[in-house]
């Protein structure tokens, strides 16, 4: 496998809370496509929440608005990345509040799920 191609992994439920959680690693061409992906696997397993890691893409994902093109929107997505990334998801978070919808960026997975199963 390219090490330098993107790899996303799909960690499934923990403790059954509904939660998708993805890990997006490597160099991102197709960013949008993965993020149709993720929202996609999000619509099928029926999961309320996603939390997504990117902290190991080496360019930005820049896409997350593909999470809420469909009509099922996730209740709460967890963006977990750098905090210099950060004034990056302003305009992420404007469009997910227009869907009914929480996004935020998080420094830590742990954070990211305190928050997703409040």
């Amino acid at each position: 496998m390219d090490s330098k191609a993107p790899l996303l992994t799909k960690e499934g439920y923990p403790e059954g809370g509904g939660v998708l959680r993805a890990v997006v690693s490597g160099r991102c061409r197709f960013a949008h496509s993965i993020a149709r992906d993720i929202s996609e696997q999000a619509r099928i397993s029926c999961a309320r929440h996603v939390l997504i890691d990117v902290r190991r893409l080496q360019d930005r994902l820049g896409r997350l608005r593909e999470l809420l093109a469909g009509r099922d929107v996730p209740q709460r997505i967890a963006v977990v990345d750098r905090d210099d990334n950060d004034r990056h998801y302003v305009f992420a978070e404007l469009a997910a509040t227009s869907k009914g919808c929480s996004l935020m960026r998080f420094d830590s997975q742990a954070e990211a799920l305190s928050w997703l199963y409040r």
